[in-house]
């Protein structure tokens, strides 16, 4: 497989996740309060809280960061095996991280106290299901033969 498209197989997720997330962010921004919920404890109870623009840069950030690193390091990866780990590594990552994201954005919007959010435990089990799923599915993608 060539490195372009294994490094274009580890940016895609990431720029759907930040596009999606950004776009979720703007299309609510005038709907979410202004200090938001952005850490839930065990329970499913909001305790951690963000400015609407700090939430929405860093979030944002941290998408786009991470995507720009994992796609270098498959990039520069000589060995075909640690690049197509690190690809499957990257895109797992990237819906671990974006699927809270999103979810955080329409739990928050049209809510008045930010105290009062709940974010169901369950979600957990998806975001990791799905993690691994897209892992999987670019390890899969990224099998030696493949042009």
């Amino acid at each position: 497989m060539s490195v372009i498209r294994r490094g274009a197989l580890t940016a895609a997720p990431f720029a759907i996740a930040a596009a999606a997330y950004v776009g979720a962010f703007l299309a609510s921004y005038d709907r979410l309060p202004g200090r938001i919920a952005t850490h839930f404890s065990g329970d499913g109870a909001a305790d951690g809280f963000t400015s609407r623009a700090a939430a929405l840069w860093v979030g944002g950030g941290v998408l786009v960061g991470l995507g720009l690193l994992f796609t270098v390091l498959v990039l520069v990866s000589k060995e075909n095996s640690k690049s197509r780990l690190t690809a499957a590594v990257g895109a797992g990552t990237a819906v671990t991280l974006g699927y809270p994201l999103v979810l955080t954005v329409l739990v928050n919007t049209d809510v008045q106290n930010p105290a009062e959010v709940q974010l169901p435990m369950w979600h957990v089990a998806v975001l990791l299901l799905a993690g691994v799923a897209t892992g999987g599915l670019t390890w899969w993608l990224t099998r030696r033969g493949e042009a």
